[in-house]
Order: structure tokens, then C-alpha cells, then sequence
């Protein structure tokens, strides 16, 4: 007996069409804008990332200033900046398009392998104007993002190499990638994933070692580890600087309450918040919408939680904030809570925006972090099951067909 085909299957196709298009768009997107950060303008981030690979190799200290290069300091691994090597030996225009299309390719194979079709179309869409923010500044932030989504489709396959993979290389971009190895705790295998993360971890670190040698890439390990002592000390202030430095939750206590705290305590709290859900709803590790709300929530906590958070940074949350959406149960709060990041977070961001206001108000305020707080905790609220979330009738027509997800926690080989 044959059965007639479900709704999801009958849109499959366009769905696919629909994921192709936008693939055209967002490498499209990151060849413009190569060529506008390169030839109508210069990005210093892309050459702070350039001129990075050519210390390494001459060992001089990446984290030292070279203000006849670039204004502000490299922050990165000392493995990051061997890996930009293939970017920054090319002519700048191509070496910039084939950064960017590497970061917005990064986002959309994720997204599409994380979530159904009209899913995974509709969180793109959503996320298009922050990735172009993203790119525009050279940045990594959608790079990263990628890479925990597709640690996270490494976990749903039951794949611990690629997804400890994906998880190292976001660590040797900024450190706190190495969170998306949460994910592995859903998994039955989990001991397995952090054997081979700890593996793939040390290779990575040594990987400098081919450009110059133990003494030199010790000396530049003791100078990133004392660059990010610096940078973990209060701020005294917010909101200035050509990327306007937001800095989450921290930045708004500052702010609006006057607070002189320590970043720690309130990141401490939060990632207490974030790891609740896994001590307390082992019964849900099973469900797809659960596994899909954690990353959701994760890739906010990373921006909410960050004391260096700048505005290109918020692409991350924004990619969260889209997948929490298009995974959920259609509500009209939650339309109205996604449309007020769109608004806020992305579009007032842009020129749409007049300047005076971006100056006087949106900056200062620290008005892009607002929305992102209500969603936060809402998806706290629905992780707990205080707030019911069906999740997408698309996402119910999937169904629970990944087995390495079928129970909770049980051993770790």
C-alpha cells in the first residue's frame, strides 16, 4: 500500500530551489563586498588578519601594535593566523571574496543541513543583513557561527570527529566557540566526542609549529594569553569605537543602571541559566526541538554574555534568534519578538537608520542588546517547559529519526 506524500515532501523541491537561490545570494553578497571593502574603501580588520600570517612566519609578536599597518591589535590564535595564510597570500580583492564567501558559506550549509527546508530558507532570509554587516567589517562572527551549527549537525549524525572539529577550529577563532561542545552532552556519546576534541585541539595548537618554531610560537602563546587577561577587565566605557563595542548584558547594566561589577559574576549566572536545561530535562534530550532550542539559545548567550561584544558580533544572535523561530510553533508573540530584532538588532544598524539618532540614541543606549533579552529568557521559559513549544509543523513532520538522539544520557562510550 502506498502512501500519499506528506506536505513537507511535496515542497521539498521548491525548498531546495528556494536554498539555492539564497547560497547565489550570500556568495554574491561576499564578492560585493569584497569589492567594496577593497577597492572603494579599506577594512583594517582584514588586514590586521593579513599581516598576521606574515608576523607569524617572521616571528614577530602578532600581538603587538603595528600602527604603520593597521590601527588596533590582532586577537586571535597564533592557529588562526597560520590558517588565514591561503587569504592573505592572495591580491587583497580575491583574498577578502574568498574569506567572505568561506564565512557565508559556513552560515548557510549549517542552516540548511540543521533544519527542514522552509526552516532552514526562512532563518537565512532572516540572517542576510546581519551577515552582510558581518562581512562588511571582515569579521569572524559568522564564520563561528557556522561552525557551532555544524558542530551541532555533527552531534544530530552522530559524527563526534567533525563536530570536534568544528568546534576546534571555532576555538582557534575566538574562544568561546569551544561552548558548542555542550552539544555533545546530549549524546550518548559524548566521551568519545571530547576524547577526539581534545585530540584535534592539540593538533590544532601545534599546527603554527610549520611556519616557525617551539621557541617563537611559545613567545606568541604567552602573548595572546596576556592580551586576553587585558581584554577580560572591565571597560570603562560603551559604545564607541568604529565597530561600537555593545558588550551584551554587562554593557547594559553599565549603562542603564550605573553598575561598576565585575563581568564574571554576570557571566557566571548566565552560563549557570544556559546549562540548566541539561541537568534538569534529561527526558527531553530525544526531542529535535529541544536540541534545536539549545543551540538556539546558545548562539544568543554568546553574544548576551560577551563583555567584547561589538555590533558584527550580533549576527550570531541573530542566527540563533532566526533558528528559535523557524523551528517554533507560529505564535504571535513570537513574530513580534523576531520582527523587534529585526528592527533593532539589524536594520537600525544600517543607513536606514538616520545618523543623528544612530549617535545620539542607538549607540549610547545600547539599544541593539534590548530585544535580545526577552528572548532570551522566553527560550529559557520554553527549554524548561514553562512555555509549551510544539515546534513547526514542518519540524513535527520530520520526526525523531536520528537514533543517536533516541535516549538520554545513558554512557559515554
Amino acid at each position: 500500500m502506498t502512501h500519499p506524500p506528506t506536505p513537507s515532501a511535496l515542497r521539498a523541491p521548491e525548498s531546495r530551489r528556494a536554498l539555492q537561490i539564497i547560497l547565489g545570494v550570500y556568495v554574491a553578497t561576499a564578492i560585493a563586498v569584497a569589492v567594496q571593502r577593497t577597492m572603494l574603501s579599506r577594512e583594517n580588520n582584514f588586514w590586521i588578519f593579513r599581516a598576521a600570517f606574515a608576523h607569524l612566519r617572521a616571528g614577530s609578536d602578532l600581538y603587538a601594535a603595528y600602527p604603520d599597518v593597521h590601527a588596533d591589535f590582532f586577537k586571535y590564535s597564533p592557529t588562526f593566523a597560520l590558517l588565514f595564510g591561503p587569504f592573505a597570500v592572495l591580491p587583497p580583492t580575491i583574498g577578502y571574496a574568498l574569506w567572505a564567501t568561506v564565512s557565508a558559506v559556513a552560515v548557510w550549509y549549517g542552516v540548511a543541513r540543521l533544519l527542514p527546508g522552509r526552516a532552514a530558507v526562512m532563518t537565512l532570509a532572516i540572517a542576510w543583513i546581519a551577515v552582510v554587516g558581518d562581512l562588511q567589517r571582515a569579521q569572524s562572527n559568522a564564520l563561528v557561527a557556522g561552525l557551532m551549527i555544524i558542530a551541532w549537525v555533527g552531534y544530530e549524525r552522530g559524527k563526534q570527529l567533525p563536530a570536534a572539529m568544528a568546534v576546534a577550529a571555532g576555538g582557534f577563532v575566538k574562544l568561546f566557540p569551544l561552548a558548542a561542545g555542550m552539544g555533545a552532552l546530549l549524546h550518548r556519546r559524548w566521551l568519545r566526542f571530547c576524547l577526539s576534541l581534545v585530540a584535534v585541539l592539540a593538533i590544532g595548537a601545534a599546527l603554527p609549529l610549520v611556519a616557525a618554531g617551539p621557541d617563537s610560537i611559545a613567545a606568541q602563546y604567552r602573548s595572546w594569553y596576556a592580551l586576553e587577561t587585558r581584554d577580560a577587565a572591565p571597560m570603562p566605557r560603551y559604545g564607541t569605537g568604529g565597530a561600537d563595542l555593545y558588550a551584551g548584558l554587562m554593557g547594559q547594566f553599565r549603562v542603564w543602571f550605573g553598575v561598576d561589577w565585575p563581568h564574571w559574576p554576570v557571566q557566571l549566572a548566565g552560563l549557570v541559566i544556559l546549562l540548566l536545561p541539561l541537568l534538569t530535562q534529561r527526558n527531553r534530550f530525544g526531542e529535535r526541538l529541544f536540541r534545536i532550542q539549545l543551540l538556539a539559545s546558545l548562539l544568543v548567550f554568546c553574544v548576551l554574555f560577551n563583555h567584547q561584544a561589538e555590533s558584527p558580533s550580533y549576527v550570531i544572535a541573530i542566527i540563533g534568534a532566526a533558528i528559535w523561530f523557524a523551528a517554533s510553533q507560529p505564535a504571535r508573540w513570537r513574530t513580534a519578538l523576531i520582527v523587534a530584532c529585526i528592527a533593532i538588532v539589524n536594520l537600525m544598524s544600517t543607513d536606514l537608520m538616520p545618523r543623528a539618532w544612530y549617535r545620539e540614541y542607538y549607540v549610547p543606549y545600547l539599544l541593539k542588546t534590548i530585544p535580545l533579552i526577552p528572548l532570551w529568557i522566553l527560550m529559557q521559559f520554553e527549554l524548561h517547559g514553562i512555555v509549551q513549544n510544539r515546534g513547526s509543523s514542518e519540524l513535527i513532520e520530520a520526526g525523531e529519526d536520528d537514533v543517536a538522539f533516541a535516549d538520554p544520557i545513558s554512557h559515554g562510550g
